[in-house]
C-alpha cells in the first residue's frame, strides 16, 4: 500500500460519522437560526416535516422568553413574593403543590 492509500485510509477513520440526534442537541442551546439549519438537518430522513417541530420550538421559546422576562420582574419587585406575577397555570399548580395534590 502506498503512502497516500495509507492517508487516505487513516483520514477515513478519523471521520466522524453523526447521529441526527447529534444535530438535534446542538440545536438545544443555540439561536433559532442554527437551530432551525440543524433541525432541518437533523430531521431529514424524519417521518415529521422539520418544519413543524421549528414552529413548535418558535412558539415555546417565545412563551419561555416571555415567562422569564415576568419571573425575573417579579424577583426585582420581591424575590419572596412572586407567584402573584405568575401566569394562572403556574399559581394553579402551585396551590395544587401547597396542598399536596
Amino acid at each position: 500500500m502506498s503512502e497516500q492509500e495509507q492517508e487516505l485510509k487513516q483520514d477515513q477513520k478519523q471521520e466522524y460519522a453523526y447521529h441526527p440526534a447529534d444535530l438535534i442537541e446542538y440545536a438545544m442551546d443555540k439561536p433559532i437560526g442554527a437551530a432551525r439549519a440543524a433541525l432541518a438537518i437533523g430531521l431529514e430522513d424524519a417521518d415529521v416535516d422539520p418544519e413543524v417541530v421549528i414552529a413548535e420550538l418558535m412558539g415555546n421559546m417565545e412563551l419561555n422568553q416571555r415567562l422569564l422576562k415576568k419571573l425575573a420582574g417579579a424577583l426585582r419587585k420581591n424575590p419572596n413574593k412572586i407567584i402573584g406575577e405568575m401566569p394562572d397555570r403556574i399559581q394553579a399548580l402551585q396551590v395544587e403543590r401547597g396542598l399536596g395534590l
